[in-house]
C-alpha cells in the first residue's frame, strides 16, 4: 500500500498538536470541538433565553398589577368617602368638605388626592376642573371605573362613579386622582426585588452548565486525541473503554470502517505483490527477446523473437487481466459486484461454451454442451459468472489432449442448480486437489504455459455468489476415461422452477 507523503505529515503534525499542554493546545481541542458545544449551548440555553425573556414580561405586568392594586383601594375608599360627603351637602348650595374628609383626601404631598363633582350634564360644580375624564361614559349607577390619564404632562390615576344624589336628590358624579410616582416607585422595587436574583442566578447556571458540558465531552477530547497519535497505516479497532455509551455506537461504525479499509488494502497489497512477482518473467523475456531482435541480422531470426515478444506480451496481458479479476473478485466492498441479477445458467453456459468453440476445433477436441431440461435461475453477477465458467472451459481446452473431449454441463435439482466442466484430461491428483485452487499453484509436470490463476479466481467467485466446489466422478466416452470434473452449485431461485 502506497502512503502519501503529505498525508504522513498531516498526521505526523496531528500526533504533536495532541501532545500539547500548554494553552495553545488546550485552545486549539476546544475549537475543534467549538462546533458540537456551541450547538449544544445554543440548543440549551436558547430556548432558555426566550423563556426567561418571556417571564420578564409577566414578571412586568404582575409587579404593576401587585403595585396598583393597594393604591387603587385607597383610591376607591377615597372615592367612596367623597361621594359620601357630597350626598350630605346640597350641590347647590356649593360643596364644603369636613375638615377630617380634607386631611385624608390631602394625605401625603407625594401623593396627594385631588377630587371633583360633576352634575348630570357634567357641568363641574366643586373640586378640581382640571381632571380629565373618558371622551364616552355613560350614567352606571355605583359602578366604579379607574384608568390612567395625562394630565400636565404627568401620568395619573383616575377614580370615578355615577349615581350619587344629593340631600336634593340631585345626580352627581365623583371623581377622584392620584399621581402615578408611588406607583412607579413601588413597581421598580418589586421588579427589582424579583429580578435580581434571576440574574445572579442564571449566568452562573449557565457557567455551571457550560462547564459541566466541557467535564462531559472531555472523553472525546482523549478519543481525539487517541486517534490522533495513531499512524496512518494502523488499522486496528479503536477502543471504547473510555467513551461514554452515547459514542459507542459511533465508535462500533468507525471500527468497522476500518476493517472494511483492512480488508482492501490488504487486498490492493497482494494484487501489487502479485503483479510485481508475476510479470517479472514475461517482462524479463521479453527485453529479452527485443534485445535479441537488434542484435539479429538474420530478418527470419529477428521475426522469430519478434514473434516471441508478441506471445509475451499476450501471457502478460491475460496475466494482468487475471489478477484484476482476481482482485476485483474478491474485494468485499466491490460496487460493481451485484449478487441480485437473474442469472440463467442454461443461456449462461451456452454462451460462454460457444466462445471456445473455434478454439477447441483448431486443439481437435470436442468441445459439447447438456443444459437443463428446465432453465435454473439463480442470484448473481452476470459478467463474475460469466468469467468463472470461462476460467473452467480455458482450464479444461488448455490441459485436455488432443483428440479428447470436453462437456459442459448445466444441471438442478428442488433447492440448487450447478454448472459443471468434465474434461478427458490427464486429471489432478488426490494430493494436489488441496492446492489446485490457491494462487500460482501449477501441477508439476504439466507442459502448458499458464499462470496458475484460473481456479483461484472460480474459488473467489464460487465464494463471493455463496457456492461451492467440488469434484465429482469422471465418466468414459468412446472408451477414454474422463480427467477432472468440477461441479459449482449455487443456491436457485425458487419461483423461476417452471420458467
Amino acid at each position: 500500500m502506497l502512503i502519501d507523503p503529505e498525508v504522513l505529515k498531516e498526521t505526523h503534525a496531528d500526533s504533536e498538536s495532541a501532545g500539547e499542554t500548554s494553552f495553545f493546545g488546550l485552545f486549539r481541542r476546544k475549537k475543534s470541538q467549538g462546533a458540537l458545544l456551541n450547538k449544544i449551548i445554543i440548543w440549551m440555553f436558547g430556548p432558555l433565553f426566550l423563556l426567561w425573556s418571556v417571564g420578564l414580561v409577566i414578571t412586568y405586568f404582575i409587579a404593576q398589577n401587585i403595585a396598583n392594586a393597594p393604591y387603587d383601594r385607597t383610591l376607591a375608599d377615597h372615592l367612596r368617602m367623597l361621594k359620601h360627603e357630597v350626598e350630605q351637602q346640597s350641590i347647590a348650595n356649593g360643596i364644603q368638605l369636613s375638615p377630617s374628609a380634607t386631611t385624608i383626601l390631602q394625605g401625603d404631598p407625594t401623593s396627594m388626592t385631588y377630587w371633583e363633582i360633576r352634575d348630570a350634564n357634567s357641568n363641574s360644580v366643586a373640586g378640581n376642573a382640571h381632571i380629565p375624564l373618558p371622551e364616552n361614559w355613560t350614567y352606571e349607577e355605583d359602578k366604579l371605573r379607574l384608568r390612567n390619564e395625562t394630565a400636565d404632562n404627568q401620568s395619573i390615576r383616575v377614580a370615578y362613579i355615577w349615581g350619587g344624589q344629593d340631600k336634593d336628590g340631585l345626580p352627581f358624579l365623583a371623581v377622584v386622582s392620584q399621581s402615578n410616582e408611588m406607583r412607579a416607585t413601588l413597581q421598580q422595587e418589586i421588579l427589582t426585588g424579583m429580578l435580581t436574583p434571576q440574574l445572579i442566578v442564571l449566568p452562573l447556571a449557565a457557567l455551571l452548565a457550560g462547564l459541566g458540558l466541557t467535564h462531559g465531552l472531555e472523553p472525546l477530547n482523549l478519543l481525539q486525541e487517541r486517534i490522533r497519535a495513531r499512524r496512518a497505516n494502523d488499522m486496528s479497532p479503536i477502543k471504547a473503554d473510555l467513551a461514554p455509551a452515547e459514542i459507542v455506537p459511533l465508535i462500533a461504525a468507525m471500527n468497522s470502517l476500518l476493517q472494511r479499509l483492512a480488508a482492501t488494502h490488504e487486498t490492493q497489497r497482494r494484487f501489487v505483490a502479485n503483479a510485481a512477482h508475476q510479470l517479472k518473467t514475461p517482462l524479463a523475456g521479453m527485453r529479452t527477446q527485443a534485445e535479441l531482435a537488434l542484435r539479429e541480422q538474420s530478418p527470419d531470426k529477428r521475426t522469430a523473437s519478434l514473434e516471441q515478444m508478441v506471445l509475451g506480451s499476450e501471457r502478460a496481458t491475460r496475466l494482468v487481466n487475471q489478477l484484476l479479476t482476481l482482485a476485483k473478485a474478491e474485494s468485499v466492498e466491490n460496487p460493481h459486484l451485484v449478487v441480485s441479477d437473474e442469472i440463467d445458467l442454461n443461456e449462461l453456459a451456452r454462451t460462454q461454451t460457444s466462445a471456445w468453440v473455434k478454439a477447441a476445433m483448431v486443439r481437435q477436441l470436442d468441445l459439447g454442451l447438456e443444459t437443463a431440461p428446465k432453465a435454473p435461475f439463480i442470484a448473481g453477477d452476470q459478467t463474475m459468472l460469466a468469467e468463472l465458467l470461462n476460467n473452467l472451459i480455458e482450464n479444461a481446452v488448455i490441459y485436455t489432449p488432443p483428440g479428447g473431449w470436453i462437456t459442459v454441463r448445466v444441471g438442478a435439482d428442488a433447492l440448487s442448480a450447478y454448472l459443471e466442466v468434465e474434461d478427458s484430461g490427464p486429471g489432478i491428483s488426490d494430493q494436489d486437489r488441496e492446492h489446485v485452487f490457491d494462487r500460482f499453484f501449477r501441477v508439476l509436470g504439466s507442459r502448458v504455459d499458464g499462470s496458475g490463476l484460473g481456479l483461484s479466481i472460480v474459488k473467489e467467485i464460487t465464494d463471493h455468489h455463496g457456492g461451492s466446489i467440488a469434484f465429482m466422478p469422471v465418466g468414459s466416452r468412446n472408451g477414454k476415461a474422463g480427467g477432472t470434473c468440477l461441479r459449482i452449485t449455487f443456491s436457485r431461485i425458487q419461483d423461476k422452477t417452471d420458467a
